[in-house]
């Protein structure tokens, strides 16, 4: 089972990547994160929580 601590961590970088791009739509925020890790998009189904959250940092890092 995956551990559900990481939830929160996830939702918390995520609202601060929404924050810094207000005009986003979440969909859009998701897979313009999960380009900066996969590039493919049609993998965003299958990408995993860390994979994730390292493309979020990214796209908070070029966002900044």
């Amino acid at each position: 089972m995956r551990d559900p601590e990481r939830i929160d961590d996830m939702l918390d970088l995520i609202r601060e990547v929404w924050q810094s791009n207000p005009d986003l739509r979440l969909g859009q925020l998701i897979v313009n994160a999960a380009r900066m890790h996969e590039p493919a998009t049609e993998k965003i189904f299958h990408i995993e929580d860390g994979s994730l959250a390292k493309g979020l940092m990214r796209y908070l890092e070029r966002v900044k």
